[in-house]
C-alpha cells in the first residue's frame, strides 16, 4: 500500500535504549515549575514582558538540541513512501489547524484577524520528542506512526521563526522581515532554502570525516563530538548567514544520519551510544522548558474562553485538519486516530511566544496571547502523553 512502510514483524520489538523515557518526565516537568514558581516556593518567578529575552534564548537552545537530534533519528530513505504522510502532516494539516485555530480565535476570543492569526502560527509547531516517545526497533528505527509525528513536529517547528516574522511584519510591529533582501517574500524563502542548504553541507562534511576515522583506534568520543560539533556549526553558520538556523539543524541532522544522500549508505550508521545520547539530550532539553512554562503558568490567568479554545484546538481543529490534509491517503483508521489525538506544543510554541513577545504588541492582547499559549501547551502536553501510549502500542496487520 502507499504511505509509509511498515515493518511486517510489527508485533516484534526490542526496546532500545533511545527509547526508555516515557513521557512523564515532560509532564513532571510542568509540576516542578508550578512548585517552584508564584504558585509555590517562589524560586523562579520569570515574567514575559521583563525576561522575555532570556526565556527566548532558552527555548531556542532547547529547539536547536532537540531539532538537530530528531534529524539524528529520522533515518526512513528521503523517497516520496516513507515522507509522504509526515510531509502532509507538516504541511496541509498544519495550514488547515492555523487556519481554523485562527478562526476559533477570532470568534471565541474576540480577537482581530491578524492577532488571531498570529496566536495560530504560534501554536502551530507540534513536539516532536513526546511524539518520538515510543519503542524502536533493535536498530533503532522508529515505527511509523511516531515517525510521521516526530517528522511533522521538527519540520513545523523547524521553519514556524520565519512564518511569525511575517505575520509580525504584516501586523505592522517589526520591520525584521525585510531588512535582508528588501522583499518580505524574498527573505523568508531565502530563509528556509538558505538555512536547509547550510545544514545540509554542514552535515555533509561531518559524515565524510565521520567516513574517514578509524573507529576502532579512535572511540565513540570522537564520533561523538564530531556529530554535534556538526549542529553547532550549522547552526552558527546559518545565522551568520541570516537564515533560519533551526532549520539548519534539523539539516545537518537528516545529512549525518543519511551520509549526504537519499538513502543509508554509510556501511557503519551512527553508533546507538550517538543516538542514546541524543535522545537523552533532547528529553532533558524539554524537561528544562516545561519547568519554565510551570513557573509561568502560576502567573497565568485562567479564563473559561481560553479553556474552551484550547479544548476546540485539540479536540475539534486537530482531528479535522488530520483529515483534511491526509485526504485519500492510505492510513489505517488506528494510525489515523492516533494523528488525530495527536497535537502537543512544546519549546517551539514558547519561542515563538517569547519572539512575538519581544515585539510592540499592545499590552492587553500580548497579555491574552501569553495565557492562551500556555494553557494551551499545558493540556496538549498532558493530552499528548496519553495519546503516546498508543502510539507504543503495537498495531497488527496496520499499514499506512
Amino acid at each position: 500500500m502507499r504511505g509509509l512502510p511498515v515493518r511486517k514483524q510489527a508485533n516484534t520489538r526490542t526496546e532500545s535504549p533511545l527509547t526508555r523515557w516515557s513521557s512523564s518526565p515532560v509532564v513532571l516537568g510542568i509540576g516542578v515549575g508550578l512548585l517552584a514558581g508564584p504558585l509555590g516556593l517562589k524560586l523562579i518567578e520569570p515574567q514575559l514582558p521583563d525576561d522575555g529575552a532570556l526565556i527566548r534564548s532558552v527555548s531556542e537552545a532547547v529547539l536547536l538540541v532537540c531539532l538537530f537530534c530528531a534529524g539524528l533519528r529520522l533515518r526512513a530513505p528521503l523517497d516520496w513512501a516513507p515522507w509522504r504522510v509526515p510531509l502532509q502532516l507538516a504541511s496541509l494539516t498544519t495550514v488547515c489547524a492555523a487556519l481554523l485555530s485562527a478562526g476559533a480565535a477570532y470568534l471565541v476570543l474576540g480577537m482581530s484577524l491578524l492577532q488571531a492569526l498570529l496566536l495560530a502560527v504560534t501554536l502551530a509547531p507540534t513536539d516532536a520528542v513526546l511524539a518520538s516517545d515510543a519503542y524502536a526497533t533493535a536498530e533503532g528505527e522508529q515505527e511509523p506512526v511516531p515517525f510521521a509525528l516526530a517528522a511533522e513536529g521538527a519540520l513545523t517547528s523547524a521553519v514556524v521563526g520565519p512564518v511569525l516574522v511575517l505575520v509580525l511584519t504584516r501586523m505592522g510591529v517589526t520591520d525584521r522581515g525585510a531588512a535582508v533582501l528588501g522583499s518580505l517574500t524574498l527573505t523568508v524563502l531565502w530563509s528556509l532554502a538558505g538555512g536547509a542548504a547550510i545544514g545540509w553541507l554542514a552535515g555533509l562534511a561531518a559524515s565524510r570525516w565521520l567516513g574517514l576515522i578509524d573507529r576502532d583506534r579512535h572511540g565513540d568520543l570522537l564520533e561523538e563530538m564530531i556529530v554535534f560539533a556538526s549542529g553547532v556549526l550549522a547552526y552558527v553558520c546559518a545565522l551568520a548567514l541570516r537564515t533560519d538556523a533551526l532549520l539548519g539543524a534539523l539539516a545537518a541532522g537528516l545529512a549525518l544520519s543519511h551520509g549526504g544522500r537519499r538513502r543509508l549508505t554509510r556501511k557503519q550508521p551512527l553508533g546507538m551510544r550517538v543516538l542514546r545520547f541524543a535522545g537523552r539530550a533532547e528529553r532533558g532539553a524539554t524537561v528544562v522548558v516545561m519547568v519554565l512554562v510551570g513557573t509561568m503558568l502560576g502567573a497565568a490567568d485562567f479564563t473559561p474562553r481560553t479553556a474552551l479554545y484550547a479544548a476546540v484546538l485539540l479536540i475539534l481543529i486537530r482531528p479535522l485538519a488530520v483529515r483534511l490534509g491526509l485526504g485519500r491517503s492510505v492510513v489505517a483508521p488506528a494510525q489515523r486516530r492516533t494523528f488525530e489525538l495527536f497535537a502537543a506544543r512544546g519549546p517551539a510554541a514558547l519561542y515563538c511566544l517569547a519572539l512575538a513577545a519581544g515585539q510592540e504588541l499592545p499590552a492587553a492582547f500580548g497579555r491574552q496571547l501569553e495565557n492562551t499559549v500556555l494553557v494551551v501547551i499545558v493540556i496538549s502536553v498532558i493530552s499528548g502523553a496519553v495519546s503516546a501510549l498508543t502510539a507504543r502500542k503495537p498495531t497488527p496487520g496496520a499499514a499506512l
